[in-house]
This record gives structure tokens, sequence and C-alpha cells, in this order.
């Protein structure tokens, strides 16, 4: 599904237009290659952010068209790094990446120069990279490296690069990041756009742009015009991951493009980015994604083992279930199957558009109504709705349709229910295709995932708790402790808790629904805590102390990218402590209630003394699984008020 380069016919026309060089931009360049400063040199901190290892001092790069070989897209660009730091030495290391469709069709990178400067004996002494230093790396089928290091890096170095890739490959018009893991002083870039070309611009990131200008200029020869674009950022601070994201690559200020029309003068108009609607009908006629479920009555001896479950929800549990204990995933995604599905289900080991492809297959086998939805999972980041591209989808899972709902379905773990998606795929949204067209549907799920503590608890006089538990684990709670018992086994695990050294013992564990993946796992066991020899006077109880220590894990001042939890969730605690005879409550935390904007989110807390009983309760949810960037500081403190009145201790003093 690549966009074929213009004709050739065409590429003469075009050059016949454009004569030479194409590019109308005026303003001085912000940095030239070998022109580097004693001050850059010397500089010891860099200012705006005094703990950055190293810093882009300029970030420079220009896209334009030439002909000077027939018509190619050249990209150029030169960029200054500043070490700060040994932890910066990593920058010496530059990879630089070209599109390789084969020996004969591909894209060239030249010019390539790289110096380091340093301060020695009170002079700036420059070493420059030997030619040798530069190396080939094939990084994925399409996408080549050219990687080098630059020579004699130390604290204090200036690094100087710059490279040029010319293209054939009108379509791959480059993209610029503008933010980095370390600061950057200043980053622009300047393209030149034929009118023969429209390309679509898309921008993303927090950032303010300081400059978004467009001009326009004559072409060489006076064939007609380009448009020239120039955006600069400045002081942009390092971007680094936080809690609860997808992957930085989403939030990082980046400008992509992607070619829409072809206008030749002459020619009839070539509309090159697809529609949805032509997605869609080049998957189905894919003979590794369409062609694949095209084929009907691959799995007929199969099928026919579910024909006599009557009920479609049991059929496609039962089919899901099949797929999973057959067919072992090799953790590689994907959006196309390696072959044949038949030969897949016989070798027994698929990637994930394997195994889901042939789960949508069996299931229409089967009578049961179910489409393949491709998809982009959290780490490879978020699909563009504007037009399909199809290098940001990386993965396909199942929609089964039953009893009028849509169930999402990826059989490529063994510990994952029926409608539970992995987290790796809860990423906004996919695309079902069908052969009547497609549509996007949400990858999130209405259900909440459930942890829930029960508990019947004896205070002692000497502070020690002995008491029955009771911990259950629901949706993705329940599939990731599946997940720890099966790497140890069920045995090692119970005995590896019973032995664990925390503030109490667990005696005899019992673990109950492993293998009944729809019902939570429940965990039950005997507590004994450690007390003083001695009964005390003031007995200080933790009403939470089958929950542990935490933190609050907001602790940015702000933030300016969306918490993404990837799924709701609901934390239930209930616990009963019986007070040992001749002690009184003498302090007792506050009851509280307390809602997020919206009702996304709630917390309840009570507390109630009868007789020798106290009862708590304790339940937090988050409804919502996206908080925005404005929702930061209620979300930050909504925790905090969580945290701090879970601290709260219950006072027990002794009757005189």
């Amino acid at each position: 599904m690549r966009i074929s380069p213009p004709s050739v016919t065409s590429l003469l026309l075009l050059a016949g237009l454009l004569f030479s060089r194409v590019t109308a931009q005026a303003q001085e360049l912000p940095v030239k290659y070998g022109k580097v400063t004693e001050d850059e040199v010397k500089m010891k901190v860099y200012a705006k952010d005094t703990s950055a290892a190293a810093v882009y001092l300029v970030d420079y790069g220009e896209s334009y068209f030439s002909v000077t070989n027939g018509l190619k897209l050249v990209f150029e660009r030169t960029m200054r790094i500043k070490i700060l730091k040994k932890a910066g030495y990593d920058w010496a290391n530059v990879e630089v990446p070209y599109y390789y469709a084969n020996s004969s069709s591909k894209e060239y990178v030249s010019g390539i120069k790289a110096t380091t400067y340093n301060w020695e004996n009170g002079k700036m002494v420059a070493v420059k990279m030997d030619s040798k230093a530069i190396f080939e790396e094939k990084k994925s089928a399409n996408w080549n490296l050219k990687k080098f290091a630059l020579p004699a890096v130390k604290e204090g170095s200036v690094l100087d690069i710059t490279y040029t890739v010319t293209s054939d490959f009108f379509f791959n018009l480059q993209d610029w990041t503008f933010q980095h893991s370390i600061p950057t002083a200043h980053s622009e870039y300047r393209v030149s756009i034929p009118e023969y070309f429209d390309y679509k611009k898309y921008t993303q990131g927090y950032e303010p742009m300081r400059v978004n200008e467009t001009t326009r200029g004559n072409m060489n020869g006076g064939g007609g015009t380009t448009n020239n674009h120039r955006w600069v950022m400045n002081d942009l601070p390092a971007i680094t991951s936080e809690a609860f994201i997808t992957t930085i690559d989403d939030y990082v200020s980046k400008i992509e493009f992607e070619l829409e029309w072809i206008r030749i003068p002459g020619e009839i108009h070539k509309r090159v980015s697809g529609s949805w609607d032509s997605f869609t009908k080049e998957l189905m006629a894919e003979e590794n994604f369409g062609g694949q479920l095209n084929r009907t009555g691959f799995f007929k001896s199969e099928v026919a083992a579910f024909a006599a479950i009557k009920d479609t929800l049991e059929r496609a549990t039962s089919i899901y279930n099949f797929v999973k204990d057959n067919v072992k995933w090799n953790e590689s995604g994907g959006v196309v199957t390696s072959g044949n599905l038949r030969k897949i289900f016989e070798k027994k080991t698929g990637s994930a558009a394997d195994i889901n492809l042939l789960l949508v297959a069996l299931l229409r086998d089967a009578g049961i109504e179910a489409y393949p939805v491709v998809m982009s999972t959290r780490d490879h980041g978020r699909i563009p709705l504007h037009s399909p591209l199809m290098t940001k989808f990386n993965y396909v899972i199942g929609c089964v349709k039953i009893g009028g709902k849509d169930v999402l379905v990826d059989a490529t773990d063994p510990m994952q229910p029926l409608g539970l998606l992995p987290k790796r795929c809860l990423n906004g949204q996919g695309w079902l295709v069908a052969k009547e067209g497609g549509s996007w549907v949400p990858l999130q799920t209405a259900e909440r995932t459930v942890e829930y503590i029960s508990a019947d608890l004896q205070v002692l006089p000497t502070g020690a708790l002995r008491g029955k538990v009771k911990e259950s684990s629901g949706g993705h709670a329940g599939v990731s402790l599946r997940h720890a018992v099966h790497e140890t086994g069920e045995s090692k695990y119970l005995e590896k808790l019973a032995q664990s050294q925390s503030k109490f013992e667990r005696k005899q564990p019992v673990l109950q629904n492993l293998k009944e993946l729809n019902r939570p796992v429940d965990l039950e066991y005997e507590l004994l805590s450690d007390g003083d020899a001695q009964p005390k006077d003031i007995i200080y109880l933790n009403p939470m102390v089958l929950k542990g220590t935490a933190e609050n894990p907001f602790k940015l001042a702000e933030r300016k990218y969306p918490v993404d939890f990837g799924f709701a969730k609901e934390d239930l605690y209930v616990c009963s402590f019986t007070i040992p005879e001749g002690y009184a409550v003498e302090e007792l935390p506050k009851a509280i209630i307390m809602s997020l904007p919206e009702n996304k989110g709630k917390f309840t807390y009570m507390l109630q003394a009868q007789g020798n009983k106290i009862q708590v309760m304790s339940k937090v949810t988050i409804a919502s699984p996206i908080f925005n960037a404005e929702e930061y500081e209620f979300l930050k403190s909504f925790y905090a008020q969580v945290l701090a009145k879970q601290a709260e201790q219950i006072v027990l003093r002794k009757k005189s």
C-alpha cells in the first residue's frame, strides 16, 4: 500500500518548470556547520535547565525540491549539541533513517560531516569524525539507518553535525520533531513546496510555536510559485515520560506531512492520500488480510465441534478459548498475516495478526458475525483520525456481534477473558474493517477493574492483629495476578507469599478461580501481625493496615499531557476490627465523601464504632480512564486527600 511516485513524463515536465533548486527562504540561517563559537564551547551549564546532561543549542532542518539530477526531494539538517555531563555522552551516537524499498529504489544519505569541539589549554580544538566511522544498519523492512559516533567526546564538548537525505519519494516529505529528551534552545524547520504539490500538515504538542509563517515566491525560471514555510520553537524543555501515559511520542511537539494532491500542468490532477473508504477496500483486497477471511470452510472440521452449542456467547467463548489453547503468540503485532491461516493454525504459533484473523475466520465459519479491527497499541501511539496512514497501525483484534453488542476480542493472552482487551490495546479507537465499509470502534470497556479486600481482624492488647482476610482481583488486576501465579507456579507462589518478610504473616493462603477467567481471582489467608511483648495502654491502629503505604503518583507542579489510566477502576476495602476487652475508642478518623468534577472519580471513607467493633470502609473509584491536563490539579489534590485520610490512625486507650 505504498504511494507510487509521479510518472517519468510528469517528472520531466516538472523539471522543466522548476529549472533548478526551488527555495525562496530569505531569512538568515540559524546555524552554519563549522561556525562554533568560543562561548558555546566554554559553556558550563544550561541556564534554563541546570540539571540537563546535554542541550540542543540549535536544531535546523530544510526541505526543498531540486532538479539537479532529475526531480528530487532534498532534506538538509544541521544540529549543534552541547554535552554538559557524562550522562549526555549518548548524544554523540547519531542515527539517520532513510527509506529503502530495494537496492535500486531508495533514499540516499550524503554529506555527513561531524566535528567535536573542546576547550583545551585556553583554545578551541576541533576533532573531525573519520568517514570510516559511518556504517549501515537495517531497521525494518523499508527503513535503514546510517549510524556514526563522534570522536573525542567529554564533558563540555560541542557536537556539530550535518547531513543530507535525497529522495525520489515525494510522499516522504520529512517530518520534524521540535522537542527531545534533552532541552532545545532553538529548533527551526523550513520547507519550500512547489505549487504542484499539496501536502496536509499536522502539528501536535503542548509547547507554543514562536514562528509559524508562510510566504510565496517565484520559482527559478518563472514557471510558477512556491509556498515557503518556516516554523520556529525556542527554549523547549526536555520531554520525559510521566506516570499514566500511552507513549511520549503522542505528546512531543512535532509536525508531520502527508502528500494529498499532485497538480501537474496539462495533466489530470491526481489525489494521492487515500480516504477511509479506499483504505478499507485495500485491506479487504490484501491477500494476507481480506484474502484470508474471504476463504470460507478453512476450519470446517474444527468448527463442527462447536455446532451443538446453541448459545452464541457460549459458542464464541468456546472458539475463543480454542484459539488461545492451540496457537501461541510470538509477541509480535502486525496488521497482515504471515501467510495462510490454515498453515498458521497447524504451526501453532503466530503474530497478533495471525492469531486474531484466525479467530475471526473461525467465528465466521461457526456462523457468528465477526470482523477484524486494525488499531495501534499504546506504545505505538495514537491513530490520526484525519486520514488513513498504514504506518500508524500495528495490531489487529476482533469484534464479535453478540446480542446487539460489540464484544472486542484478542486471543494472544491465555489469561485474558472474552471481552477484556489487554492493556496494551486500550488506546483510543480502532478501525473495524468490513466489505460494506469500515467504522470506528472505541477500545475502552464500560466495565471497571475492581480490587476488593475484606477482613475480620481481632486486635490483641499487645497491638498485634489476627484474623481472616479475603482479597479479590477482577478485570485487569485479575489478569496480572494470574500471570504472576503462572510465572512461578501456584504452590511456589503461595509458599513465597506465606514466607514473605512483611509487617504481618499470611498463614495457609489459598487461591480460588484461577482458571475461571470470567471471575475475579480470590486469595484467602489467615493473618498474624507482630506486637509488643507486653500489653499497651495506648494502641495506635492503622485502619488501612492491609493496603500498605502508598504515595501520590502525581508529583509534578503542573502537567501538560493527559493522564491515561487505560481503564476505569475501583478499589474497595472493608475491614472489621474487634477491640480487646478493657479498651475503648479514644480517637476515630472522621468520615468523608468527595468527588472529582463531572463525577470522574469518588472517594468514600466511613468508620463506625459500636460496642467492641470498629467497621472501616474505603472506596476509591476512578470512573474515567482519561483526564485532560486541565483536570490534573484536581486529580493530584484528590489523591493527596485520599492518602492523607487513609493515613489517619484509630487510637484505643486502656480503661482505667
